[in-house]
């Protein structure tokens, strides 16, 4: 059965946000205090209750409950302040932040965006086990600004021939390609998969330009901003799949040679989209 949240609270910048439920005084944010609850996942598009614009259905983000927030303003409320939730199901654990507030949701309740729950299980409405038993709890950077890049396994990610994939020329900056090279002591050529979804390099996440859905779109380097362009899933048969497009990293034309450019394509199992990432 789907469980998803739907209407959710959304408040425009510099609006007081009206809630109809009756609630208790809000609690203060217990920053990393374990809590043991539920998670459901939603979809919704619009304002976020931090005053900002969101798409749950594209975006690595977390609602919580109406009792954490302590402001009659939702969007100046402490949890909008570099705030995250890191949730731990089966031993794999995400930290996404606080873009959002469930009105419906108890204290222990958090509803995930659908990247990040189905970095757990499907949210394919045929399969989706729509509740599940998690353990989380608020992290703080203490510094009200981004939260830190969430930790995870480092290496290099090898395809064809043997080689590396990394940054074109080693640089760093935002639309750089991401292309298959000899393996050397590059820099660019380490990556993390972090615990939030995202392959790191340089500072920066492997992105598909634009948010594209189509065959032979860009794969390139981008700020980390916590969309679904970002989201990459190893699986057991060695592909690299974007959740939003469903689609996997491809090597253009299969072709092994360096320089050759990495794309977005329908995955096909062919050996120009198996790769050997850090576990």
């Amino acid at each position: 059965m789907l469980f998803v949240r739907k209407a959710a609270l959304a408040v425009a910048a510099g609006l007081t946000a009206v809630v109809a439920l009756a609630a208790p005084a809000a609690a203060a944010i217990p920053i990393g205090e374990t809590q043991t609850g539920t998670t459901t996942y939603y979809n919704d598009a619009g304002y976020g209750a931090c005053g900002t614009q969101i798409n749950a259905a594209t975006e690595m983000l977390v609602a919580v409950s109406y009792r954490w927030w302590t402001t009659a303003n939702p969007n100046a409320d402490p949890l909008c302040s570099g705030i995250s939730v890191q949730v731990t199901y089966q031993g794999r654990t995400i930290t996404v932040p606080v873009r959002d507030k469930c009105p419906s949701c108890d204290a222990t309740h958090i509803d995930l965006s659908a990247p990040a729950f189905a970095q757990f299980a499907s949210t394919d409405p045929a399969n989706t086990p729509g509740v599940l038993n998690v353990t989380w709890k608020f992290v703080s950077d203490s510094g009200g600004g981004t939260t830190p890049p969430p930790s995870g396994a480092t290496g290099q990610i090898t395809g064809l021939a043997g080689k590396c994939i990394g940054a074109a020329g080693g640089a760093t900056a935002n639309g750089t390609a991401v292309d298959l090279y000899s393996c050397v002591a590059s820099s660019t050529q380490q990556w993390t998969r972090s615990t939030d979804g995202t392959l790191r390099t340089g500072g920066k996440c492997l992105d598909v330009s634009g948010s594209g859905t189509a065959d032979g779109t860009k794969v390139q380097l981008w700020d980390c901003n916590g969309t679904g362009a970002q989201q990459w899933v190893y699986t057991g048969a060695r592909d690299l799949v974007n959740p939003q497009s469903g689609k996997c990293l491809d090597l253009t034309g299969a072709s092994s040679a360096d320089f050759t450019p990495t794309q977005l394509w329908t995955c096909t199992g062919a050996a120009n989209q198996k790769w050997t990432a850090p576990v």
